[in-house]
Order: structure tokens, then C-alpha cells, then sequence
């Protein structure tokens, strides 16, 4: 059988933690850089459904979308300006949501 010291158990647990912590912070790091490469390069798939769902309660979101979409096909070399333009919008579909969420969940009670 083997036999360990305390002193080992210790080191190799400390050896285990900063490992994990190492693997979680680069988790972390690439998740940054796939957001602003997914912002560089236009990716809004996913923030479409959000703004399609909220769209329905509130008509002025997809009015905005179809504007946006529209200087998208024509300016292409403005693509971060019109990125931010779609994320804002996405931040406020979400931000209905939320407020939409909270409401219904007082109504509840």
C-alpha cells in the first residue's frame, strides 16, 4: 500500500485547486473572446428569438429590428456600429422580459 504524508496530501491537493482555478479562468477568457469575435463578426442568431418573442407585445421593437436589418444590408463596412445598434436592442427586449417576468410575478401573489 502507499503511504502519504499530510505534507503530500496538502501539496497535491493545493496542485489540484490551482489547476481548477487555472482551467476556470481560461473557461472565462474564452467565452470573452468568443463574444467579441461573435460581435466582430455579426453572429446575432441567438439574440433574434429574444427580440421576436418580445416583439409581440411591444411592435416598436420589431420596427426598430426591421431598421436595423436594413442599414445592415446596406452599409457593410459598418458592421460594428450597427452590431452595437442590434445589441441595445436585444438589451432592451430583455430588459420588457424582465420587466414583464417581475410584473407577472406579483400579479401572483
Amino acid at each position: 500500500m502507499f503511504r502519504f504524508t499530510i505534507r503530500d496530501v496538502l501539496w497535491l491537493t493545493t496542485v489540484i485547486a490551482l489547476v481548477v482555478v487555472w482551467r476556470a479562468d481560461l473557461a472565462r477568457q474564452e467565452a470573452v473572446y468568443r463574444e467579441m469575435l461573435r460581435f466582430r463578426m455579426g453572429d446575432n442568431s441567438n439574440e433574434w428569438r429574444i427580440i421576436l418573442h418580445e416583439a409581440k407585445n411591444h411592435p416598436e421593437l420589431l420596427t426598430e429590428l426591421k431598421a436595423v436589418e436594413a442599414d445592415n444590408n446596406k452599409h457593410l463596412r459598418d458592421r460594428a456600429s450597427l452590431n452595437l445598434r442590434f445589441y441595445k436592442l436585444k438589451n432592451k427586449a430583455e430588459d420588457f422580459y424582465r420587466s414583464e417576468k417581475t410584473r407577472d410575478s406579483y400579479a401572483e401573489n
